[in-house]
């Protein structure tokens, strides 16, 4: 008779670890050689805060090639292509806010009011596992002290939106993101699977400002007329981004070929308990949540006097 021998579950199996903001190892996850993000005080971690400061300051935008390690991004990636099969590819116009409820009010000619038409699917968070890499990482606690460190908050908390916070972005060939504005700071998001064409990643950096909207750089992006080109972003699957969002106007460019774009967009917010307005939910997203119709009696504005 043999005698089985019981092997210890890679950190990427699901008997290993579900979704854990209380723990929330990186193991397996990150690379940790290069982002010793599970020593938080090393002289390494502080170099490596250091640098993303320095580089949202500088260029609005903080990339590091190779975050995940391959086991942790074979994994994703696998999972996300599996579920995205299953995701609507919707076609909509809408301004570059995504807010009917505003556009609605607004003068013709108003740039607020450009419609742009979006083509993409979105996996929202409530169809990502809890043992999945993608969620695992979203709720570390390790993960989320050196967000905060590198964006300048003393924490940074998960979105309460059942929809929100962490979602894959599905972009089939023809399909595109237009110029638009986040309604958080920053994101972060982690490319999984490039397209063969397309899918560049533009922005404006600090278009607009707290309390100033700067509708004439808006309008002369939207026509083509901007003084300054947009920036580009070039992302290898595995790459990490964190950008400012809220501020720098972006878009994607149209997918070519026969591949879809597969992001995953990782939102944090500085406050707990954030839910997206239904105007703004349906619009991205296509369905909204009685959690998200009961909060929008309580809705308050932000507090830098942008629109949301």
């Amino acid at each position: 008779m043999t005698t089985a021998t019981l092997t210890s579950p890679s950190p990427l199996s699901p008997l290993h670890s579900l979704a854990d903001p209380e723990g929330g190892a990186l193991d397996g996850l990150v690379d940790l050689a290069r982002y010793p993000l599970d020593r938080p005080g090393s002289s390494g971690w502080h170099d490596l805060v250091d640098e993303g400061r320095r580089s949202l300051m500088m260029h609005g935008s903080l990339s590091l090639d190779r975050f995940l390690t391959p086991e942790a991004l074979d994994a994703t990636m696998r999972e996300i292509a599996a579920i995205a099969e299953h995701v609507e590819i919707r076609q909509q116009t809408s301004s570059v806010y995504s807010r009917r409820t505003i556009e609605d009010d607004l003068a013709p000619g108003d740039p607020r009011g450009v419609q742009l038409t979006w083509n993409a699917g979105h996996v929202t968070r409530d169809m990502i596992p809890p043992y999945s890499p993608a969620h695992r990482l979203y709720v570390s606690p390790a993960f989320k002290a050196f967000i905060a460190a590198v964006v300048g908050k003393e924490c940074v908390f998960e979105y309460a939106d059942p929809l929100a916070g962490l979602v894959a972005t599905v972009l089939p060939p023809g399909g595109r993101y237009p110029w638009h504005y986040d309604t958080n700071e920053y994101v972060v998001t982690l490319m999984l699977q490039q397209p063969e064409e397309g899918g560049e990643f533009e922005y404006h950096q600090d278009l607009r400002s707290p309390g100033d909207e700067n509708l004439a750089g808006l309008g002369a992006v939207l026509s083509g007329s901007a003084s300054t080109p947009a920036r580009t972003i070039r992302s290898a699957p595995g790459d990490l981004q964190l950008f400012l969002g809220r501020y720098s106007l972006h878009q994607v460019t149209e997918v070519a070929g026969s591949k879809d774009r597969h992001v995953l967009v990782l939102s944090y917010a500085e406050r707990p308990g954030v839910i997206g307005p239904v105007d703004r939910t349906r619009a991205v997203y296509g369905r909204v949540t009685e959690v998200h119709l009961l909060a929008e009696s309580a809705r308050f504005a932000d507090n830098d006097g942008l629109i949301l």
